[in-house]
């Protein structure tokens, strides 16, 4: 379907194409206006009103609904779009909450930019031609427009904004990180009458670039309507990211109260949601501290004198008090639960393990009382830079999800922000801490990570990634504690490639194991970075197979708009150079020549993404034979719609993809690079070529599209050798068992721990 067509149900989406629309100027910003909405249809219609009448439509239409909208009422909405050639997508969600919605919309969402509006505001006619002007500098991450509050524009309202003033409330903000943010845009310095910069965004009216909301989502743990969450990911963004007010547009807030009638709630709301955002996002000192009590203080006060006369005040004071209640109980309670002693820990001599399963159970891992008795689940800190979206991210959250099962109590810290991976987790009650290290060469770093690990009573540091700062300090700061350390590494090393930097060298010696993910890379680590043979320990990725299992392929062509007798071609991989999608490409337009009925599909997003459209634009291929889906999160959803699905890199260690498209039924082709090779056995599970060549992977894929026998034989053995030996489940066993062994036997004893790495599995 046309990216330009209506469409609308519960939930459904067409498949987006990343490359610009035939006609538009390479420059010209994709625009999608987000509507979050909830039963107040007389609010929505005359918000739309104002959306119709922009001189400049945006592209898409996003309605999530909260409410009951009818049929009749989405079929107007989807026929006023298409009469205005506007895309539209209606999703009705089954669990309440904005900034859910918001993030849905992101996931939902094709175009560049996404505008939020509430369903109560009126855009000035040229509100969508001023945003898509500012945001065509990619420096720019987000705009809010001027914003024009009649309501508090009487003379008690204006007096209550006064004391909003005095009491300073939202003036405690968060540094900024020059040397992240970069050069300022270009339209501060030459057209300062058209921008200025900005210290948070308005909930109200406000437009992110799409892949900045999906790499910082919004804090979903600001539940209904969310107050302050504009606020929340204003903070978030600000240090790092250029946010601008458009001055030369605005928008109407019409503050419509239909469905926020609760000022009890509200009060809640305000103090706790206050409180959680700024403690989250601000650096505090005593004098923050200090601020924030007498922004509190006033607008108690001033509650309080309103109330005299108005009931609904007196509701709103009692609502910020338990709101602040609330708060302080819950940093209290984190806090008790963190600071007991860590206890002696579980002696390795106790395990007992056949064939690298543990016999007595998981709940025979942890850490032990004096007699003896199990006292607690072991804990053990993961330390990484960022819970993002890649593969060494990705595997670290799958494997913090199987653990407590298995007693081990994951907790996670990022030296960075936590990263869109972190809601997940935390909904699940893993702990993750964030921004410890506030730049480089911060050495404030180990005390916060000493402070951690008392805190939180670590048994064991794991550094999830290998090399860098994420190493560096966490070795460190360990060392101090005689806390062991486990290097799980993702990156398979080369000769004249050094990923372990000298300062991370000269620290082997407070690391007690290194994690690899296969054989061929414990070799490469042992001849190319130094380490020592007898603390690298073998555990390969593996996946969540009940995510891949059972998933329609008919359902998936149909996602992908796959005739039956179309032949599909696809890479699953982040738009990285190392990835080579050029080479992808190349042979896609070697096989088009050859194979009418073929189709090609690239799906992910990433730091390469323009080159990446480059040569897409310049293969010749027309959208409907080669589509670039952007980032994904519904691939389980896809891969079954695949014929083939291909590497192309030049450096890979263990593919992830490669798993996954086994376990799918799709076969799999890929360089002999890293340890792809381990799984990958030609013609039995797979089909390997040489890295990054554009005419042995065309002749590969067209082998597997003319010999239907090759294909079925390599789907039936890799599908078993997946479902049998690469399930998570596999994968934490293994892990909780080498944390046990190496916890059990204390920090850098050597000989104890090449007894543990040998009792351990060596593999999954």
């Amino acid at each position: 379907m046309c990216r330009r067509c209506a469409r609308w149900g519960d939930g459904e989406t067409g498949e987006p194409d990343l490359r610009p629309r035939e006609g538009a100027g390479g420059g010209d910003v994709r625009i999608a206006i987000v509507i979050c909405t909830k039963d107040r249809p007389e609010a929505l219609r005359e918000t739309l009103a104002s959306v119709w009448s922009q001189s400049r439509k945006p592209d898409e239409l996003l309605i999530l609904d909260d409410g009951r909208m009818d049929d009749v009422a989405r079929g107007d909405l989807a026929r006023d779009a298409a009469h205005h050639h506007i895309g539209f997508i209606y999703h009705r969600k089954h669990e309440p909450g904005l900034t859910r919605s918001r993030n849905v919309a992101a996931q939902r969402a094709t175009a560049d930019v996404l505008i939020y509006l509430d369903d109560d505001v009126t855009c000035a006619a040229n509100f969508v031609q001023e945003i898509a002007a500012i945001m065509a500098d990619p420096r720019v991450a987000a705009v809010s427009p001027v914003l024009e509050e009649p309501r508090l524009q009487g003379r008690a309202a204006r007096i209550w904004q006064l004391g909003y003033r005095i009491a300073g409330w939202w003036r405690v903000r968060p540094d900024v990180n020059s040397a992240a943010r970069g050069a300022p845009p270009a339209m501060l310095a030459w057209e300062p009458h058209r921008v200025r910069p900005l210290a948070h965004l308005s909930g109200a009216a406000m437009a992110l670039r799409r892949d900045v909301v999906l790499a910082n989502p919004f804090d979903e743990s600001l539940t209904q309507y969310a107050l302050g969450e504009d606020r929340e990911m204003g903070y978030r963004l600000a240090p790092r990211h250029w946010l601008l007010e458009a001055i030369q547009t605005n928008v109407v807030h019409r503050r419509e109260t239909g469905g926020r009638g609760d000022p009890h709630r509200f009060g809640f709301m305000t103090s706790r949601n206050y409180l959680y955002i700024l403690t989250r996002t601000c650096r505090m000192s005593p004098g923050r501290w200090a601020l924030i009590v007498w922004s509190l203080l006033v607008i108690a006060i001033m509650h309080a004198a309103w109330g005299l006369t108005r009931r609904e005040h007196w509701l709103e004071l009692r609502g910020m008090i338990e709101g602040v209640r609330a708060f302080a109980a819950e940093r209290i309670r984190h806090r008790s639960s963190l600071t007991r002693e860590p206890q002696p820990a579980l002696r390795g001599d106790e395990l007992r393990r056949t064939s690298g399963v543990l016999l007595n159970g998981p709940a025979s891992i942890g850490a032990r009382d004096r007699t003896g008795a199990i006292d607690r689940p072991l804990r053990v800190l993961f330390v990484t830079n960022r819970l993002e979206p890649g593969g060494a991210e990705l595997m670290l959250a799958s494997l913090a999800k199987h653990l407590p099962a298995r007693g081990v109590q994951p907790v996670i810290a990022c030296l960075k922000d936590a990263g869109p991976l972190a809601a997940d987790l935390r909904a699940r009650g893993i702990l993750v801490h964030e921004q410890l290290l506030h730049h480089k060469t911060d050495v404030a770093v180990i005390p916060r990570l000493r402070r951690l690990l008392r805190d939180e009573a670590i048994d064991l540091v794991t550094v999830a990634h290998s090399g860098g700062d994420r190493m560096f300090w966490s070795t460190v700061a360990a060392a101090t504690r005689r806390t062991p350390v486990v290097v799980w590494s993702h990156w398979f090393p080369r000769a004249g490639h050094q990923h372990f930097e000298t300062a991370n060298r000269a620290l082997y010696r407070f690391v007690d194991v290194f994690v690899a993910l296969g054989e061929r890379q414990r070799h490469a680590m042992i001849r190319h970075e130094k380490v020592p043979a007898g603390r690298i320990a073998v555990i390969r990725n593996a996946i969540e197979l009940d995510a891949f299992i059972g998933r329609s392929r008919s359902a998936a062509r149909r996602a992908l708009r796959l005739a039956d007798d179309q032949f599909s071609v696809g890479i699953v991989a982040n738009l990285r150079a190392e990835k080579r999608h050029d080479a992808f490409i190349r042979a896609a337009r070697t096989l088009a020549g050859r194979f009418p009925n073929m189709r090609f599909f690239i799906i992910g997003d990433g730091p390469n993404r323009d080159a990446v459209l480059a040569a897409a634009e310049a293969s010749g291929l027309d959208h409907e034979r080669l589509r670039l889906l952007g980032a994904r999160h519904d691939v389980p959803d896809l891969l079954p719609g695949l014929d083939v699905a291909c590497l192309c890199s030049e450096i890979e260690c263990f593919s992830v993809s490669m798993l996954e498209a086994a376990v799918c039924g799709v076969p799999f082709v890929a360089p002999n690079v890293g340890c792809l090779g381990e799984f990958l056995v030609h013609e039995q599970t797979g089909l390997l070529t040489r890295p990054a060549d554009p005419e042995g992977l065309a002749l590969a894929v067209e082998r597997l599209a003319t010999d239907a026998d090759l294909r079925h034989r390599i789907v039936e053995t890799a599908r078993r050798r997946v479902v049998h030996e690469f399930g998570v489940e596999h994968m934490a066993g293994a892990f909780s068992d080498l944390f046990a062994v190496v916890a059990a036997r204390g920090p850098r004893k050597r000989s104890s721990t090449r007894r543990a790495i040998r009792a351990a599995p060596s593999a999954v």
